[in-house]
């Protein structure tokens, strides 16, 4: 997926092996090498901490037949690592920032929409993990969150100009040719940051919060540590730590899932021919990361032993979110909702 290795991009972004921490052997995605990186000496979720998470949703245009298999795997880093923590997730969904940079022929209402699906699959996700809480559940697009991101993003401009976080996302700096982003991506970026920094967490969810532990995968690290840098700027005294997991790779294995060809990106609605057609042109290593990302636990008895793995887990979202994907938004199974402020399951 990279043409560089593994210990140069852990140089480059600044992280360390997740197993030079002796408090992470225990934990299963970093045994098998999918939280595979952190911030230099990371201290583990613990009290007084959340983990943070927030997958993208690349190209979905609010249809849910556009979203990827990725949205899952990245939803279920956080849920996993707070169910084995004991402590708190807290799930940003990025509606809000979609709507600043995607098709404005999209209506706010199509979003709106989309978002209660979401909702209802990232909960039905979560109940299907032993021992884990139900989420906290910000979804960006609400008035009152959406103000709270606006204001905090301001505050930050001046520690984070333009030029410093253009390259917030690629792992090397930009060619100079390269157009620069547009002043609504560079919101959306500062958006983005601000959702890492403890106090705004803890005036989005309703208690304070001393310790924020994202649970995003590799290509977030930039940012991650740009919040750091803010807090440092600003006189924060809260901690703020990263467990890098493996990006999704694409049906061919040759780049990411989230920059891959339609032939070479599995939606969760695929068909079940279709599903099963990309399944059997992986490559071994990619059907180890599909095996790794989704434990036993979350699959049916009669496939988590079986040699169709992989296809399971697809069929089992696949399912879920047909559930949430015709008729009347649903969010039955419910997040935690702590802070009155804010409808629904949301922050």
């Amino acid at each position: 997926m990279y043409r560089r290795s593994s210990s140069w991009l852990l140089n480059e972004l600044r992280l360390v092996p997740a197993l030079e921490h002796q408090d992470l052997i225990g934990y299963g995605p970093a045994a098998a090498g999918i939280a595979f990186a952190s911030n230099a000496h990371f201290t583990p979720p613990s009290g007084g901490s959340v983990v943070v998470g927030g997958a993208c949703l690349t190209n979905c245009a609010a249809q849910v037949d556009r979203l990827r298999v990725e949205f899952v795997a990245d939803t279920l880093q956080p849920l996993l690592l707070a169910a084995w923590a004991g402590v708190p997730c807290v799930l940003f969904l990025p509606i809000g920032e979609e709507i600043l940079v995607s098709d404005p022929a999209v209506s706010p209402s199509a979003w709106q929409d989309f978002g209660q699906r979401l909702e209802g699959f990232v909960n039905r996700i979560a109940a299907a993990i032993p021992g884990g809480r139900p989420p906290v559940l910000v979804r960006t697009d609400r008035k009152p969150v959406s103000s709270a991101l606006d204001s905090a993003a301001d505050a930050i401009t001046a520690v984070t100009p333009g030029g410093d976080i253009e390259d917030l996302y690629t792992i090397r700096a930009s060619k100079p040719s390269r157009k620069p982003p547009s002043a609504a991506r560079l919101r959306q970026y500062r958006r983005s940051i601000v959702t890492y920094l403890p106090a705004v967490v803890s005036d989005l969810v309703g208690f304070s919060v001393e310790h924020v532990v994202v649970a995003e995968n590799l290509h977030q690290a930039k940012a991650i540590s740009t919040a750091r840098t803010v807090m440092e700027a600003t006189g924060a005294r809260e901690r703020l730590d990263h467990l890098a997991h493996v990006p999704s790779p694409s049906v061919s294995g040759t780049g990411r899932m989230a920059r891959a060809e339609e032939r070479s990106t599995v939606f969760c609605l695929d068909s079940a021919e279709s599903r099963a057609e990309k399944v059997r042109r992986m490559s071994a290593s990619v059907r180890w990361f599909w095996e790794s990302v989704c434990p036993d636990p979350l699959l049916p008895e009669t496939a988590a032993h079986g040699g169709g793995r992989v296809r399971a887990a697809f069929d089992e979202w696949h399912r879920l979110l047909s559930e949430v994907s015709s008729g009347p938004a649903a969010r039955d199974v419910p997040s935690r909702t702590p802070h009155h402020t804010f409808e629904g399951a949301t922050r």
